[in-house]
């Protein structure tokens, strides 16, 4: 408003000033040049002022699109304000549940633990039990063939004698070397040879290729070999009559 009072003021004055310069100059000329002079005066005022209401107007039609575009840019403020109300309680929850997952694979990661270590107490127990049970297996046997010697011994069990095994295991041919490192692990006959295996007989003793080859080769010229089911009784070896 207050725009527009300026304008329709200077306006006045415009036109004022415009009728002045006029009535001094008619009083210089004759009544009819000044009357001449006067139209020609009050059609430049109206021109003028003329373009002063147009140029009014399109103020007018510009300070009307500024106010719409204020309007507008406030709605959105208020739309984005609300937009930033919602994305910070969404931020809140999302920090709880951060803290709640955080909580939650700490607990796992301690429970992860705790079976961890209760896996392998219980793989130690178990490798012990399975240790427990070889010996009493291998105990059981060891009654188991002491019995059927006893048996055989007694007569009770048909069986007969297999003399080979009751040889020295240096009548093999084998390198004293290799008896000595037989003998002192309790390796005296031949039969003792027979519950063992030729892998054993090479990662754990130490024996050859080219011995293990030979002592083979004896075995079998002889009759027996590795695994064979037979009994001892004392330094005798017996094998069941079928």
């Amino acid at each position: 408003m207050e725009t527009i009072d300026i304008i329709m003021l200077i306006g006045l004055l415009l036109m004022i000033t415009a009728l002045v310069l006029m009535y001094r100059c008619a009083r210089k000329r004759s009544p009819r040049r000044k009357l001449e002079e006067l139209a020609e005066a009050l059609v430049s005022v109206k021109k003028d002022f003329a373009y002063k209401l147009q140029r009014f107007d399109y103020l007018l039609e510009m300070i009307a699109d500024e106010n719409e575009h204020v309007s507008f840019l406030k709605r959105r403020i208020t739309q984005l304000q609300e937009i930033t109300e919602e994305l910070e309680e969404k931020r809140g929850k999302l920090d709880e549940n951060i803290e709640s997952l955080t909580n939650i694979q700490a607990e796992l990661r301690e429970s992860s633990d705790t079976l961890v270590e209760q896996s392998a107490r219980l793989r130690t127990e178990i490798s012990y039990s399975e240790q427990a049970l070889r010996e009493i297996g291998q105990r059981i046997e060891y009654q188991k063939k002491i019995k059927e010697g006893l048996e055989i011994a007694l007569g009770n069990i048909p069986a007969e004698e297999v003399h080979y095994l009751s040889k020295p295991v240096f009548s093999m041919g084998i390198t004293p070397s290799v008896c000595d490192r037989l003998e002192a692990r309790g390796i005296l006959y031949i039969g003792d040879l027979i519950p063992l295996s030729e892998q054993h007989l090479i990662e754990t003793w130490g024996v050859g290729p080219v011995t293990l080859e030979k002592i083979k080769t004896k075995m079998n010229e002889n009759g027996v070999w590795f695994g064979m089911d037979v009994i001892r009784v004392g330094s005798r070896w017996f094998r069941r009559k079928q």
